[in-house]
């Protein structure tokens, strides 16, 4: 018989991956930077294709076996759907890493904590359109500063900007995620399959999007003294 997930169940599912992002954007860029340096290769797409295969290979591995769990008998509803929130939890704080790495690998240097959580989000939220999204959201940010002009971000615009996408990474990537989470629930071993095979492609995916997003980031430095002309928006409403 079906386990049916109630949108509350999958909404509480989609918000633990925030606790994924303030860690990994406050803790772990010096990690990224050592991950970057020790890549194999002597260009970057060698260290790229590294870098993609390594996380495939874990967060794949990762995601069958909380999809295998499903197929004992022991395992009830409950215990299911908390493995599956500790996969949503882990599957975000890696994905991370992996963004981080990235742009380590891009030799972004030395980027503040809002920087790291802009990229991260930008990058989940809207894949391989993260460009567009994040100079988007800049111009919702900005009043008085023309991104497409301006090569350095004032940090109270970069600030907004996270504001902004945090509600729409829980809508879209959430969501998205939470939606996969919960296929590892499914019996028989059918949830091994979706576990793995999702994780596996997902982050191929996410290593290319990170690729290009700061290949074609729309900015080359923060401004820490910069003062934007008028007023933010109050609160995110996405």
């Amino acid at each position: 018989m079906a386990t049916r997930v109630s949108q509350a169940d999958l909404e509480r599912l989609s918000r633990t991956l925030l606790a994924g992002i303030d860690e990994v954007s406050n803790a772990r860029w010096e990690a990224a930077v050592s991950r970057a340096a020790a890549l194999p290769g002597e260009v970057r797409p060698e260290k790229m294709k590294a870098l993609a295969d390594s996380f495939s290979r874990e967060l794949g591995v990762f995601g069958a076996g909380v999809g295998a769990a499903a197929a004992t008998p022991v395992v009830g509803t409950t215990a299911t759907l908390l493995a599956a929130t500790a996969e949503l939890a882990w599957f975000t704080a890696r994905a991370g890493d992996l963004v981080l790495t990235v742009a380590a690998l891009h030799g972004r240097p030395a980027p503040t904590v809002d920087e790291r959580r802009a990229w991260m989000l930008a990058v989940l939220i809207y894949g391989g359109s993260a460009r567009d999204g994040f100079t988007k959201a800049i111009n919702e940010a900005s009043t008085g500063l023309a991104p497409s002009t301006s090569s350095r971000l004032p940090i109270s615009t970069l600030q907004t900007v996270n504001r902004l996408l945090t509600p729409r990474l829980v809508r879209r990537y959430g969501s998205r995620r939470g939606a996969i989470a919960l296929g590892t629930a499914l019996p028989l071993g059918i949830g091994a399959l979706v576990g793995g095979s999702a994780n596996y492609m997902a982050v191929r995916s996410l290593a290319h999007h990170a690729d290009e997003f700061f290949a074609r980031l729309p900015y080359s430095a923060i401004d820490t003294t910069a003062i934007d002309i008028g007023g933010h928006l109050p609160s995110a409403t996405g």
